[in-house]
């Protein structure tokens, strides 16, 4: 009897831990479904339905990488207990820094994806971590430890220029008198801790003015020391400013209306002169989703009209978290929209002579393929610090410090004769196995503008087209245009070669073409992108008679989005091509469709619809006789882009 009602009442109880899991799940609170979850696995273990509901509930949280345990187990005991399972499989393996597994799985999925795009970009995400862990930085990454961190989710380090004094937000217990949020967890407040002796003292609460009864985070930190700003859940969400006279801080007031909208205004950062607000907001009008804009403090004390940071920073996804380094030369922000390894990922972009430079990702293993936020910087640019959840953690999200890799800091003051896309930008150079007996080509030549033969400092990037994997970044002799890479012969590589206010060029190797040992000697003529101009696309690929795009394709079309990005006054035509085989009307209409699903995937990429269209010729506009099928049909089968306004 004790044994049959014990076994009762464990029934009992993993079905009310599911049941509240599940109500936590629908609320969008999935670190506290995972927990309700997870008792009950520990209670029934083996169920599907337990295992399935643990793992999306990992896979929605701050755990991330806990899902692909569970995912695993149902996957390879009931592959179709979801539709939709592998995909989810694929990102609990990319969100576990697997990147070889996930991208297995996402080609496996990709065929019956209703979404290919989608694919598509994960696709390239883990591409993008391979490459990154390939080649990663050289950090050290350490937790601020037990004095600093708690057993609940700390995050959004800000940091005194000296780095001295330490704000932070934590969900900490004492937090708002004990106090439990409708998510279980308690209520934010602000805590500061200051370095003594090399070592972080005991985090205290900010202030009786700062923190309320309700949510409260701390969003930016003057270089000095003195102002520190806040986002209250005033309307949408605003951010208030209180200052520091020595002993308290002032109670928190609400920026002016230039800066808080009737639309999320959630992150913040302060130039050291205090002159210049950096924040994020998606009010209308931006580029898509939170955007980074600017404001100037005017002579009367007001903060002015908030400018957008332009389309060198913004993307159609969300940008947000800028923080300004205290020199005002280069800005740190996390976005969705610039590629990265999946999440938000840390990028950042040199301000030199009036401009911001492409920006550049971190780099692994500081950015991963779960979301990473809220990074900042000491003045000396040898320790950053941001929060995220490690499997080294404390609980929840748990505060890092960061020793940064040197090599990536160049004095951005000497570097006059160093252009703005090219700053701090390394090579990558092409990994040759030393077992591999496959020959290899050495392509070399000479890179000159069309129009003045004059040479030109261009950027190559070869990327394995089968795995859409940038294997290789070179540039040119800038005294004379000149370059060579290595390429091996056992696989299909694609080729661009680019510059600022040309259209790049394109160019593919494909395995078997290239039988032994050669060397190929090009002169690659660059065309200003003008009106007019047009360029092959070499790595555009479509199996025979069908007219979607095969996922060898990303690495090509990704290079047409980041002309159209740089350079947001072109209007582009995608022309479509066929050789003279088969019927003329069904060449033509096949060319069309082609064309039309190159279009469509650029604007799935956030390309104004407006400045795309597409054309389909068929076999009206041959580039060299049909006769033959190498050197003949096989080059009049084109993609091609048209430069049709700027």
């Amino acid at each position: 009897m004790l044994i049959l009602t014990w076994s009762k009442v464990e029934g009992q109880g993993y079905k009310k831990l599911i049941k509240k899991g599940d109500k936590f799940y629908q609320k969008g609170y999935f670190d506290e479904a995972a927990e309700h979850y997870k008792r009950a696995s520990d209670i029934i273990g083996g169920n599907v339905a337990i295992d399935y509901r643990l793992g999306m509930a990992y896979l929605e949280g701050s755990f991330k990488h806990e899902a692909m345990t569970y995912l695993k187990k149902v996957f390879d005991e009931f592959p179709e207990y979801n539709p939709d399972l592998e995909f989810y499989l694929a990102q609990a393996y990319q969100f576990s820094n697997n990147f070889e597994k996930a991208l297995d799985h996402y080609l496996s999925f990709r065929p019956k994806a209703y979404d290919k795009f989608i694919i598509d970009q994960n696709i390239k995400q883990c591409n993008m971590g391979i490459e990154y862990v390939n080649n990663p930085k050289e950090v050290k990454i350490e937790n601020l430890g037990s004095v600093v961190n708690s057993e609940s989710h700390d995050y959004a380090p800000l940091i005194s220029a000296d780095e001295s004094t330490l704000i932070f937000t934590s969900r900490r217990k004492g937090s708002n008198d004990d106090q439990l949020a409708s998510d279980n967890n308690y209520y934010e407040d602000i805590y500061i801790s200051r370095k003594s002796n090399g070592q972080w003292t005991t985090p205290e609460k900010l202030g009786e003015n700062i923190n309320t009864p309700y949510h409260d985070a701390a969003i930016a930190f003057a270089p000095d020391g003195k102002q520190v700003f806040i986002y209250y859940s005033v309307g949408n969400g605003d951010i208030f400013v209180s200052n520091f006279d020595g002993g308290n801080w002032s109670k928190p007031t609400p920026l002016n209306a230039n800066i808080n909208s009737r639309y999320r205004e959630l992150s913040a950062s302060l130039t050291a002169d205090g002159k210049k607000l950096y924040f994020s907001s998606d009010r209308p009008g931006g580029h898509g989703g939170l955007d980074i804009y600017i404001s100037e403090l005017q002579d009367d004390g007001k903060w002015g009209p908030a400018i957008n940071a332009g389309p060198k920073i913004n993307t159609k996804e969300d940008e947000d978290a800028p923080f300004i380094h205290p020199e005002d030369n280069m800005l740190y922000f996390s976005s969705r929209g610039h590629f990265g390894m999946g999440g938000y990922d840390i990028f950042r972009s040199p301000y030199i002579k009036g401009k911001w430079g492409r920006p550049r990702n971190l780099g692994f293993p500081i950015n991963t393929a779960r979301d990473e936020i809220y990074f900042v910087i000491g003045a000396s640019n040898t320790r950053g610090y941001y929060a995220t959840a490690k499997e080294d953690g404390l609980g929840g999200n748990d505060i890092y410090s960061i020793l940064m890799d040197q090599r990536d800091y160049v004095d951005l003051k000497k570097t006059k004769n160093v252009e703005i896309e090219e700053t701090n930008e390394p090579e990558i150079d092409l990994k040759i196995e030393k077992s591999s007996k496959a020959p290899l080509v050495i392509f070399s030549g000479k890179v000159i503008d069309a129009n003045t033969e004059k040479p030109i400092r261009a950027k190559l990037v070869l990327s394995d087209n089968s795995r859409n994997l940038v294997v290789a970044v070179k540039y040119t002799n800038p005294q004379n245009g000149t370059f060579e890479l290595q390429i091996p012969a056992n696989k299909n590589y694609g080729l661009t070669v680019e510059k600022d206010g040309y259209l790049f060029h394109s160019r593919s190797f494909k395995k078997r073409a290239i039988l032994t040992d050669k060397s190929i000697n090009a002169t690659i003529r660059l065309k200003p992108a003008d009106v007019g101009s047009r360029v092959i696309l070499k790595n555009i690929f479509f199996d025979s008679g069908k007219s979607e795009i095969k996922p060898e394709s990303i690495s090509e079309l990704d290079r047409i989005y980041q002309l159209l990005n740089r350079t947001p006054n072109l209007k582009v035509q995608i022309n479509g091509h066929t050789d003279n085989v088969g019927d003329d009307n069904y060449n033509k209409a096949l060319s069309r469709r082609r064309s039309k699903a190159v279009e469509r995937y650029l604007i799935s990429y956030g390309i104004d619809p407006s400045r795309l269209s597409s054309k389909g010729f068929g076999e009206e506009k041959p580039l060299v006789s049909n006769d033959d099928e190498i050197g003949g049909r096989e080059i009049n089968r084109r993609t091609e882009i048209e430069i049709i306004g700027n």
